[in-house]
């Protein structure tokens, strides 16, 4: 392995160890992380958990690329160093934009809409995107296609996104019905992803 493989295997294990670290301390400080979906039910978890599949895949692709073949419908035999570079490229902002965006949700962050007491996240990396994490899969799966070209991933990677979109719209329903004005200033004043 060099420094580029080294970066990948790090960089794409950073969201990955994130999302197990809110979840841990949402579960030792009480609080359940699931939410009710803003979609049917089966669109939202399998767009959610394909693409964190799909994430953890390239994390253990990149500790042990001997598994690399074991990827269906790849369509090259080897990542060459200058897509695994444009990989690594994609990382960082994905990095920069999900850690900060899990830090800014704390306690309050769930999978689906608040089922208890909530309120509107406007500061820190919100004041720039009203969807940081989502907004960071757009990188993350850039990156995963880089590394991993495979035209199943691609697939699923689109399905993910899509759903996603959809989630956000009716995300978006909820916090107008919720914050009213508030929302609706917020969400004039700030981009929907990037």
């Amino acid at each position: 392995m060099n420094w580029i493989d080294y970066s990948l295997a790090v960089l794409i294990s950073l969201p990955i160890l994130a999302t197990f670290v809110l979840g841990a301390f949402l579960a030792k400080n009480g609080k359940h992380a699931m939410g009710k979906p803003t979609i049917h039910p089966v669109l939202f978890f399998t767009g959610k958990f394909l693409l964190f599949g799909i994430w953890a895949l390239f994390g253990v692709i990149s500790f042990f690329p001997q598994y690399r073949h074991v990827v269906p419908f790849l369509i090259q035999d080897h990542t060459p160093d200058i897509q695994k570079l444009l990989a690594v490229l994609f990382l960082i902002p994905a990095n920069l934009i999900i850690v900060p965006a899990y830090l800014s949700m704390g306690l309050i962050t769930n999978i689906g809409l608040p089922t208890g007491k909530h309120e509107l996240r406007t500061g820190g990396i919100y004041k720039y995107s009203r969807n940081p994490m989502y907004a960071s899969f757009i990188f993350l799966n850039t990156a995963t296609f880089l590394f991993l070209p495979s035209l199943l991933l691609l697939v699923i990677m689109l399905y993910g996104m899509i759903v996603h979109h959809f989630i956000i719209l009716g995300e978006e329903k909820f916090l107008e019905e919720q914050f009213g004005e508030q929302y609706q200033k917020y969400k004039a004043s700030v981009p929907r992803y990037l």
